[in-house]
C-alpha cells in the first residue's frame, strides 16, 4: 500500500508503516540542519503529520515524503523563531 493510502485509512498501525518508511531520511534531513538535536524535530514531525493525517493530500504519486518535509520545515521554522523570541527576552 502506498502512504497516502495507509494515511487514508488513519490506523496508528499503518502510521506506523509511514514511519518506519522514511523516518531515517527525516532525521538525516534534521541531523545535517540541527545536530544533535536532529531526533527531538524528527519526534515532533511524525507527532505533527499524526496529528493532521487528515489534512494529508497526494501530490507525489502516493508518497508521503514531500509532505513530512514540508512538515519538518515548518517544525523548524517554529522551533528557530522561539528560540530568537527567548534569546531576545
Amino acid at each position: 500500500m502506498s502512504d497516502a493510502e495507509l494515511l487514508l485509512i488513519g490506523d496508528p498501525d499503518d502510521f506506523a508503516i509511514v514511519y518506519d518508511r522514511h523516518v531515517n531520511e527525516i532525521l538525516v534531513w534534521a541531523r545535517a540542519r540541527i545536530g544533535d538535536y536532529a531526533a527531538d524535530l524528527t519526534a515532533e514531525v511524525f507527532a505533527r503529520a499524526w496529528r493532521d493525517r487528515k489534512r494529508f493530500r497526494d501530490q507525489a504519486g502516493g508518497s508521503a515524503f514531500p509532505w513530512l518535509l514540508g512538515i519538518a520545515n515548518n517544525v523548524l521554522r517554529d522551533s528557530l523563531r522561539k528560540r530568537q523570541i527567548e534569546t531576545s527576552a
